[in-house]
């Protein structure tokens, strides 16, 4: 079981309540949620000092942190009810969503327009249904136009493809020079995630990332992909981890700033 405690550090005039967990790992690790909670875990034979002195140490980038999440909120928009004329964040972008009857009796030139690439991001299903990129709009093609569950699951549907075929793409670019340091292809997983953008699980020989990627910038996806695959040597937020990301990826802050 668990051991879990709350505890409270002061740098100053700014005082950071954080939850403890006692657990078999090697490091002190700190993770701040969406709701702006602080998450410490730690090894059970560490002192409650130390971590205290960690936690106070990284004041500065949790206030920081809080703040970016504090923007964040009051630029948030209104969840999406995937009708014609609402705009849809893509690859850093918005583009203007124009919802259409499809026909399952139908399939319109859409592959041999994709082919050509007059057409972009396009995936369809057995029925007819389709989405796809073309000239600044994501047009969605649905045989249930008023129906808000089903386009809302054709979208996710259509977001986690778009994010594997892109994911794999950057990832088998990136892959060589972790390659020379004798790691083997992971497995690439996608899923939606709420709190992360991915994660390593070496021990599987497995990376996830986040479907909600494909809404981010590619500069900022290059961060993310790189990152994962450089816990396959560093198993942590280390400064050693953070020398491998640099070595592969020397603009790392600048990408991983582009990340909302």
């Amino acid at each position: 079981m668990l051991e879990t405690q709350v505890r409270e550090v002061a740098l100053g005039q700014h005082t950071i309540s954080y939850t403890l967990i006692r657990k078999e790992v090697k490091n002190i690790n700190l993770r701040v949620r969406r709701d702006r909670s602080v998450v410490v875990s730690a090894g059970r034979h560490v002192p409650a000092a130390a971590i205290d002195d960690f936690v106070r140490s990284k004041i500065p980038f949790l206030l920081q942190a809080f703040e970016k999440m504090k923007q964040q909120d009051s630029q948030a928009v209104d969840p999406m009810q995937f009708l014609t004329g609402e705009q849809v964040p893509c690859l850093g972008r918005r583009l203007l969503l124009q919802v259409e009857q499809a026909d399952s009796r139908k399939l319109p030139g859409w592959l041999e327009q994709a082919q050509k690439g007059v057409i972009t991001y396009f995936s369809r299903n057995q029925r007819g249904e389709a989405l796809f990129c073309r000239d600044g709009r994501l047009y969605f093609y649905t045989l249930t136009p008023d129906d808000f569950v089903h386009k809302q699951q054709l979208y996710e549907s259509w977001q986690k493809i778009q994010a594997g075929i892109l994911c794999g793409q950057l990832s088998r670019q990136y892959y060589p020079p972790f390659q020379e340091m004798g790691v083997a292809y992971p497995t690439i997983k996608i899923r939606k995630m709420n709190s992360r953008w991915g994660s390593c699980t070496p021990q599987k020989q497995k990376i996830t990332f986040n479907s909600l990627l494909f809404e981010q910038p590619t500069d900022g996806v290059v961060y993310v992909v790189v990152h994962e695959f450089a816990h396959f040597i560093h198993p942590n937020h280390s400064k050693a981890f953070y020398e491998l990301v640099g070595q592969v990826l020397p603009d790392w802050r600048r990408r991983k700033a582009c990340l909302q």
